[in-house]
């Protein structure tokens, strides 16, 4: 087997297409310097590809599922802003 088909091997499939940073912060309702604050946390996986962020979305969906059940998309504080 060649070294090429190993790497091939163990690439994990990207199944659906990758969202933008804008249209990860439109599922998630957010800003997209939101966004961008939560990646450089490490509460949402993003990848840089070609200069531009890009997102799958069961990464957005497991940020989803591990957040808050009080977490408010109306703004900051829960003031509706």
């Amino acid at each position: 087997m060649s070294v090429r088909r190993k790497v091939e091997d163990m690439a994990e499939p990207i199944g659906d297409h990758l969202l933008t940073l804008r249209e990860a912060a439109e599922v998630l309702r957010l800003s997209t310097r939101t966004v961008r604050e939560y990646v450089w946390r490490g509460e949402i996986e993003g990848r840089i590809i070609g200069g531009r962020w890009r997102f799958r979305r069961a990464d957005l969906d497991a940020f989803f599922a591990k957040a808050s059940r009080s977490w408010d998309f109306k703004g900051k504080n829960n003031h509706g802003e």
